[in-house]
């Protein structure tokens, strides 16, 4: 009976042995917190059937630790081209004296920067000069003088070199007032008071329509 105990010991000593070696295949293993054992200069125990192609561990330097997933590739946003409409607009009075389409001397202030700025514009699809007046009149009369003033930039513009292929004037008269009805409400017996009210009417738009480089987020 005694002989029967100690072999069945023996038996489960060996197979918790082989329980700890399984765990580290390769190396020889602490049974109590399955670390592998290593000598006194800090070296792994490896067995005599240890295969490093199938059995390296990191921790014992003989296989090489997984390297990080590379981070992927974001590509940045490509610019792309937007047509752009923008308006702008000037004053008939720095322009031109009261009913009168011929330009002030020193119109060329406003208009010099506006020169350089579409000349410049390698995008550039066109540009629409419109002029305008108050209601004061006659409709043919306003007809008349605001497209007179509308030729009158046009023509700086091309002089100045502006391709004249991308310039365009259009006389708009009143019809595009905007103060009119304001003005009148208020009953303004003195011409100089009307006129002045009126002003804003009085005006040169210009259209630009051209091409501008814009990121678009996805």
């Amino acid at each position: 009976m005694n002989k029967q105990l100690k072999l069945s010991a023996l038996v489960a000593a060996l197979l918790v042995s082989a329980s700890a070696f399984a765990a580290k295949p390769g190396y020889t293993a602490d049974q109590s917190t399955d670390a592998v054992t290593r000598n006194n200069y800090g070296e792994c125990w490896r067995t005599n059937f240890f295969d490093k192609a199938t059995e390296g561990l990191v921790e014992c330097g003989d296989k090489e630790a997984a390297k990080p997933a590379p981070a992927p590739v974001v590509e940045a946003p490509k610019p792309v081209m937007v047509a752009v409409k923008e308006k702008v607009t000037l004053s008939a009075k720095v322009l031109f004296d009261f009913d009168k389409a011929a330009l002030r001397a020193d119109a060329k202030n406003e208009l010099d920067p506006l020169v350089n700025r579409l000349k410049g514009d390698a995008n550039l699809k066109s540009v629409e000069v419109s002029g305008h007046t108050d209601y004061l009149g006659s409709e043919k009369y306003n007809q008349a003088l605001s497209q007179k003033r509308a030729d009158a930039v046009k023509n700086y513009f091309v002089a100045a070199g502006v391709p004249a292929e991308k310039v365009t004037a259009v006389g708009k008269g009143e019809s595009e007032a905007k103060l009119t009805e304001e003005c009148k409400a208020k009953k303004l017996k003195k011409k100089a008071d009307r006129n002045a009210c009126l002003e804003g009417d009085r005006r040169v738009e210009l259209t630009i329509d051209t091409f501008k480089e814009s990121v678009i987020q996805k």
